[in-house]
């Protein structure tokens, strides 16, 4: 991977403390875009007021910080295992950012019902767990996980496996210099994830903002509803530009945050060739 950002060098402590670190920095960065998201998917209207637009972004650098964090350690130690079973380069690059991220759907599918559960019923950041299991049950804690689990599955191939590749080759085979190539292989990452992945997003937004089941029942129930309420294109696609454009702007930064913060942390897993 370009940039000394070879995951699978680094212990997993130290690809957890880069992955919360570029996170936290990726966040504070673009929050904006995904408070406008959030935004248009509830229908209503964009404030540009700071006190609006930044609520909530303690939480989101949790959220981010901390499932990057996880997406960075499993993708190294999924890589590594990969790499000792004999998968090619592409494979283990690929292969290992996949698996990567579906293991971290896990504590993503949590902080998020906390986040929701928040901003809906103002519930505290410790408390909201402990009472939606008192409340609803064990279910209930895990519901939307599957959604999850496939939204940061593909989220990681595409932000650790494809955007990193696409900057390689395009290095490497066009000539271009190495921050263009990063924002190429960012916008036609962020064009994969944003669009296969946005109706997982929608579907398990709107499960975990109803644990009392009034509208939204299980996976193809909220599917179903939404799009005979609102049709396929604005029921489940709704958000979708906004949604690209902060998915680019992550791999983008989280990438770049990567590249540069590697070598800085971590100067004996940076090999001889990338330090000429």
């Amino acid at each position: 991977m370009g940039g000394g950002s070879d995951l699978s060098s680094l212990s997993g402590a130290e690809n957890c403390v880069l992955g919360i670190t570029a996170g936290i920095l990726t966040k504070l960065t673009n929050y904006p875009l995904l408070s406008w998201k959030n935004t248009v998917q509830q229908g209503l209207p964009i404030s540009l007021n700071p006190k609006i637009v930044y609520r909530g972004l303690v939480m989101a650098c949790l959220n981010l910080g901390g499932t990057t964090g996880v997406q960075f350690g499993t993708t190294g130690y999924f890589q590594k295992m990969l790499a000792g079973a004999g998968a090619s380069p592409d494979q283990t690059q690929m292969g290992g950012a996949f698996l990567g991220g579906l293991v971290s759907g896990v504590p993503c599918s949590l902080w998020e019902l906390t986040m929701i559960q928040q901003q809906r019923f103002g519930t505290t950041l410790l408390g909201t767990i402990p009472g939606v299991y008192t409340k609803y049950g064990i279910a209930s804690v895990f519901r939307g996980v599957t959604m999850t689990l496939g939204r940061e599955s593909l989220f990681t191939l595409a932000m650790l496996g494809i955007t990193p590749k696409i900057q390689a080759t395009l290095v490497e085979k066009s000539g271009i210099d190495k921050h263009s190539a990063l924002a190429a292989g960012a916008l036609a990452g962020s064009f994969f994830a944003a669009t296969l992945t946005h109706p997982m997003d929608t579907i398990k937004t709107c499960m975990q903002g109803d644990l009392d089941r009034a509208k939204y029942t299980n996976v193809l129930g909220t599917g179903s509803k939404l799009a005979s309420e609102y049709g396929v294109a604005r029921g489940l696609f709704k958000g979708l530009a906004f949604r690209i454009t902060l998915i680019a702007t992550t791999f983008f930064l989280v990438n770049n945050f990567k590249q540069l913060l590697f070598p800085v942390l971590y100067p004996h897993a940076v090999s001889k060739d990338e330090k000429k």
